[in-house]
Order: structure tokens, then C-alpha cells, then sequence
């Protein structure tokens, strides 16, 4: 007799909180409100997100009273049937596969032998269930719209100005004034600053230059090289500044963002890891490095908004490099 025990999980995910895998775990539901993503221009509705807790460990009896309904099992039976389904998701785990529940989610062991759950972000909240993303666009506009002008009204006593308008007619006055003074000295130190600068550069000659030749001149009387001025020891010290490994620019994350990352290969050689760097980039992805001894990692890591991106990028991913490529942080 087969049972789609997966998909019992993901019925009785919306009228309770956690569902329990006797002796490997539970999922839980979340509420999650409503997301605003201004990058994309997308709002999210609230809903409720499931997640897997490997320390819920005991048997809630959701799972086996369902069975027990459906088959008309026995109890005893009913939890037999139940522990022989969670022994094979755990043989399956062990054998580094990837155990899918219907509408609910993946399940994996990473690199860390620790288990990894993927949310299939199905939402389980009843009240906002089938409401859709809704994408929302800046209204652009070539100019602003002209106010339109009424008519001036016709008063039959003139009222008198108020006073902080009257306030601010004296200061621009006085502001007026003030800027014509300014100009009218800078003009007069322009017209008779310039002649008394001139008769200060007219100098009477010596009388030891007259009628004596430039070159004789010259020889008596050598004009000294101007020195240029000595470098401070400070300046001489200072080493000049690396500017080629300054980082110039660097991506600003999005406040709530995550990120992930996916292994494509593990290599030894430089020129290895150059080579898939450079074919990562190619691809449009941005490329992940990290050193474990002689060894370096490397990968693709990105920004995400819901689990389903990630398993969309890791079959992308594979199906561009190597069918090896494992996801390694989320």
C-alpha cells in the first residue's frame, strides 16, 4: 500500500503550527508580513513560511492520526507505518539526496553533516492565501504640471501689508544697500590701488648699472639660482599611496536581503580558479572564493527574495558548469 505521507504534511501545515517527523524533526509555519523590495519594484503579500527545527524531535500524533484516518490503520500500526516512511527520508539523507516534500519544501545534508531545509515558499496563512505579488512602477513625468491662475479678486479696501512682510521688504533693502557700498569700494581700491602699485614699482636705477655692458653686468654681479624649497622630512618619509588595490566600489545590500551561495568546483591550481572565475562572470553571476588550505573554493553567490530563486539559480547553474554543484550557504 502506498502512502503519500508527504502530502499530509503540507494539509495539516495550514490548520497547525508545527507537523513532527518522529525522531528527525519538525516543520513550523512563521508568520511573515507583508515586503516591500523598492530594487524591484514588487510587494509582497503577508503570509506564513515554513521552516525545519531538528531539535522537535517527539511525536506530536498529527502525522499518524491522519494515517490512521485515511487507512483505517490501527494506531500501533499506524505509527509503525510512520516510522518506516521517517527511516527511509533518513537513509535517503545519509546518502547525500535531496528529499523533496510536496508543497512544503527540500530537505539535504550539507558539507557540515548538518540538515538543511529549502522552502518551496508556499504560503499557509488562510487569510492572505492566493493573493498574488503585486509590481509597482515611479510615475515619470516629462514636466510638471503649470498651476493653473485665477483671477485676482477685486477688493474694495486695500489692506495694509502685513508686518513680516513689510519685515522682509526693509531687509532686502537693507541687503541692497550693503552690496552697493561693497562695490563702490572695491572700484576705488581697483582705480587708485592700481596707480599707487605703479609708482611703487618705479625705482631710481644705480648708478653702478649705468653704462656697463649685460655681459660685464652679469659676471659682477651673478644672479643667484633660486632654491627650490626643501622637501619637509615628513613629505620625503611618507610612502605614496596605493591606489590599484583601494577598493573603488562595492554593491549596498538591500536592508533584508539574503544571500547564497553555491559551490560549482574545489581546485588546487591558480589558474584553475581563474579560469571559472572568469567563466562565472561571463555568465552573469558573481563569483565566490574561499581558501581551505591549499585548497580554494569556488562558486556563485547571490542575493534572493524567496527560497524558489535559489532552486531556479542552482539548476541554472548546473546545467552551465557541472552537475556537481551543491548548494553551501543560505
Amino acid at each position: 500500500m502506498e502512502m503519500d505521507i508527504g502530502n499530509y504534511i503540507s494539509s495539516l501545515l495550514y490548520k497547525n503550527k508545527t507537523v513532527a517527523l518522529p525522531g528527525l524533526g519538525s516543520f513550523e509555519s512563521a508568520y511573515q508580513p507583508a515586503v516591500i523590495d523598492q530594487v524591484q519594484g514588487e510587494l509582497h503579500p503577508p503570509g506564513k513560511t515554513i521552516a525545519f527545527n531538528a531539535n522537535l524531535v517527539s511525536d506530536d500524533g498529527l502525522l499518524s492520526g491522519m494515517i490512521q484516518e485515511q487507512y483505517g490503520l490501527s494506531s500501533k500500526d499506524a505509527t509503525q507505518t510512520l516510522e518506516g516512511y521517517v527511516n527511509e527520508v533518513k537513509e535517503a539523507i545519509g546518502r547525500r539526496e535531496i528529499v523533496v516534500f510536496p508543497k512544503v519544501g527540500r530537505l539535504y545534508q550539507d558539507y557540515e553533516n548538518n540538515l538543511q531545509f529549502l522552502p518551496d515558499g508556499n504560503n499557509y496563512d488562510m487569510d492572505s492565501y492566493g493573493l498574488p505579488t503585486v509590481s509597482f512602477y515611479p510615475v515619470a513625468r516629462s514636466s510638471r504640471p503649470q498651476p493653473v491662475k485665477e483671477r485676482p479678486k477685486k477688493a474694495a479696501v486695500k489692506a495694509a501689508p502685513p508686518k513680516a512682510a513689510q519685515a522682509t521688504n526693509n531687509g532686502l533693502i537693507a541687503a541692497i544697500a550693503a552690496a552697493t557700498v561693497v562695490v563702490s569700494v572695491a572700484i576705488y581700491f581697483l582705480i587708485f590701488g592700481a596707480g599707487q602699485g605703479q609708482e611703487q614699482v618705479m625705482q631710481t636705477v644705480p648708478t653702478s648699472r649705468v653704462n656697463v655692458r649685460p655681459g660685464d653686468d652679469t659676471a659682477a654681479n651673478p644672479i643667484p639660482e633660486e632654491e627650490a624649497p626643501a622637501e619637509s622630512e615628513a613629505q620625503a618619509e611618507a610612502p605614496a599611496e596605493d591606489t590599484e588595490g583601494a577598493d573603488t566600489e562595492r554593491p549596498t545590500p538591500v536592508p533584508g536581503q539574503q544571500s547564497y551561495v553555491i559551490i560549482v568546483g574545489v581546485f588546487g591550481n591558480p589558474d584553475n580558479v581563474k579560469q571559472l572565475i572568469d567563466d562565472i562572470y561571463d555568465a552573469g553571476y558573481e563569483p565566490y572564493t574561499e581558501k581551505a588550505g591549499n585548497l580554494t573554493k569556488v562558486g556563485v553567490q547571490r542575493t534572493y527574495r524567496s527560497e524558489a530563486e535559489i532552486e531556479a539559480a542552482i539548476k541554472d547553474v548546473r546545467k552551465r558548469f557541472t552537475e556537481d554543484a551543491k548548494l553551501y550557504r543560505w
